[in-house]
């Protein structure tokens, strides 16, 4: 009964907290909403990613453990110092008190240097390791997933909110213990000075927890909204700086404006709440700190007329009483960026947890001989949709050959790219690349044996020279010309500032649509491979450009054409046209347009449109 009754209460916080959140101007754009995941898990998920640093994180927990030592030695003195020199007006003993002062003092300050060095230098490697690793494992998972998020959500988790789950495994642990070593060697000090104060200090101890306890939940939830905001607001931020152009094109700047302002508001909000706690928290502990100290002067002031303590002991005693609370404080604080930092680990946990698509365990190399494709009886659904996209699909490209694949937007074109490329495997069927099953093979090798060009030129910010080098980091300076040049880019090239080393810009911004193409055409080229893949190649290229660039990069290769443009399509030595998932007609152009189907009349209204335009 106890035990549901919690529950019930805890929910019942939940419910109010969410309802805080939930404003007018941001209904229905929570983001990424992660599961809670308890600290002993998140601890015990996180804990492997310091092995290599573990060591450097025990030597600073010895020095931080000697501090609290050090401080007690100079309350130490202090009590000698007045009861043995100004109690008893003796000055002998304040030449060995005032060294043994300034050295327990330069102790401290060497022993916080060095714990804190190393602490915060191990905990920067485990940023680096779990960074790193999280990149690594968001790399291996499938389109799906990266087309389901936001950017600049994806981006938090890898950045901030791995930061914080820093300040939770290393240095908030580090911290505590450095807290728990104070108050053993404090406590011990005070019982060792006088009992009966120390007992009578101890009586506001568990006001310090009933009052921790309260704020850390609602703190904890109100890190968790404030995550997922600034996550918002990180994708909001990509998302229309990329589109820059489009936003300004229609006139979009305000509404644009006006959700930058609900995800901002949203954001201050949450964060006034989580301030409005720790303000409230702060001057509560000082309160309980104050009558703490007010019940220890009254009672020891009673001892001190008793003659049962002496004024070097009851000032001794008052010192070491606020240095205790120092570090009780220190941990209630840290109680709170424990939740706070608990909330982004509860986010990198959900990646974490992702699961790749496809396997790549597999030892078996492609080699090049026998280059072709085969496609025999595929069926495609994507991931939580009932209906196939694609079904019962069988063609074959023979080494030399060229095969365009033609129909409406939609009919899962581009997805027979993707199953070829493993982004997402096939629900029936085989896939064969050179004699070899897709699915059974590297996936590494099985990509080097593909050149690419994707629809949208897909150029990064880096020179021309990188760009073109992406299909092959080792390539000369003589290699990457030869591709430029059979992609017709040289020339402009040499016209560009810094030639190959001009900068293109982020996403080739410094560069027309031709140019990026160009440049995505010649990265294909230079990683000569025996089979070929063009999305929509001809985009940003002229009918002339396009023949002589396509002919000097399909030779000797199975290249595989997925187009809307029919005059691309009619150089193929066959056509598949795709109608609703299925291959309904094949042939070669002439062929196809002998049979009067839907090929025919996708072919003459393009002619149609072709004609009006002119």
């Amino acid at each position: 009964m106890q035990r549901t009754s919690r529950y019930k209460k805890k929910e019942s916080l939940i419910k109010k907290i969410n309802r805080f959140f939930t404003m007018e101007e941001t209904k229905g754009n929570i983001i990424g909403k992660a599961p809670p995941v308890p600290v002993k898990e998140i601890f015990s998920r996180f804990w492997p990613y310091t092995k290599n640093y573990r060591k450097w994180i025990f030597v600073g927990l010895i020095f931080i453990a000697l501090q609290p030592m050090a401080l007690a030695g100079t309350v130490w003195l202090l009590q000698i110092f007045i009861d043995n020199v100004l109690d008893a007006r003796n000055l002998s003993p304040l030449y060995w008190i005032v060294l043994l002062y300034f050295g327990f003092s330069l102790a401290a300050g060497i022993f916080s240097f060095s714990g804190t060095f190393t602490t915060n230098w191990a905990g920067q490697k485990f940023i680096l390791a779990l960074r790193k690793h999280l990149y690594e494992h968001l790399q291996s998972l499938s389109l799906h997933f990266f087309e389901g998020r936001k950017l600049g959500d994806i981006i938090a988790r890898l950045t901030s909110d791995i930061a914080s789950i820093e300040r939770l495994i290393v240095t908030g642990a580090t911290s505590a213990l450095s807290y728990v070593f104070q108050l053993l060697v404090f406590i011990g000090m005070l019982f060792f000075m006088e009992w009966k104060l120390a007992l009578t200090s101890m009586i506001v101890v568990p006001l310090f927890y009933i009052i921790t306890r309260y704020f850390s939940v609602r703190m904890k939830m109100a890190s968790r909204e404030r995550s997922r905001r600034m996550g918002a607001i990180n994708s909001l931020t990509e998302e229309s700086f990329s589109n820059i152009s489009l936003m300004q094109a229609f006139n979009q700047e305000e509404n644009e404006s006006k959700k930058f302002h609900n995800q901002n508001l949203a954001a201050f909000t949450a964060k006034m709440y989580k301030v409005r706690l720790k303000s409230t928290f702060t001057p509560a502990v000082s309160l309980i700190e104050t009558m703490g100290t007010l019940i220890v002067m009254i009672f020891g002031a009673f001892l001190l007329m008793q003659g049962e303590v002496t004024i070097g002991i009851l000032v001794a005693f008052l010192t070491l009483l606020r240095r205790l609370y120092s570090p009780v404080r220190g941990l209630s604080r840290l109680l709170n960026t424990i939740y706070s930092a608990s909330a982004s680990a509860e986010r990198v946990i959900e990646f974490m947890e992702q699961k790749p698509a496809v396997s790549s365990d597999s030892s078996i190399k492609i080699e090049k001989d026998e280059p072709g494709i085969i496609f025999e009886n595929v069926s495609f659904a994507y991931p939580h949709k009932k209906n196939n996209v694609l079904s019962n699909i069988s063609f074959i490209v023979d080494s030399g050959e060229t095969v365009a694949l033609v129909g409406a937007s939609g009919v899962g074109k581009s997805t027979i790219l993707k199953m070829l490329l493993r982004f997402y495997e096939p629900t029936e069927g085989k896939i064969y690349l050179n004699n070899y099953a897709v699915d059974e093979v590297d996936l590494q090798s099985l990509r080097e044996r593909i050149s690419v060009v994707f629809q949208e030129a897909l150029i990064f910010d880096g020179s021309v020279r990188e760009n073109i080098s992406y299909g092959k980091p080792d390539a000369t300076d003589e290699e990457i010309i030869n591709a430029a040049k059979k992609a017709e880019a040289h020339e402009f090239i040499e016209k560009m500032s810094e030639g190959y080393d001009t900068n293109v810009g982020q996403k080739g911004r410094n560069l027309s649509g031709g140019q990026q193409q160009r440049l995505a055409i010649a990265r294909a080229i230079i990683k000569d491979t025996s089979v070929l893949i063009l999305d929509e190649p001809a985009d940003g290229l002229d009918g002339s450009t396009e023949k002589r660039v396509m002919k000097d990069l399909m030779r000797d290769t199975a290249t595989l054409i997925i187009t809307h443009n029919l005059k691309t399509a009619r150089e193929a030595d066959k056509i598949l046209y795709i109608y609703e998932g299925e291959i309904n007609e094949i042939g070669t152009h002439d062929e196809l347009m002998a049979l009067n189907g839907n090929y025919k009349k996708l072919y003459t209204i393009s002619r149609v449109k072709t004609v009006m335009r002119m």
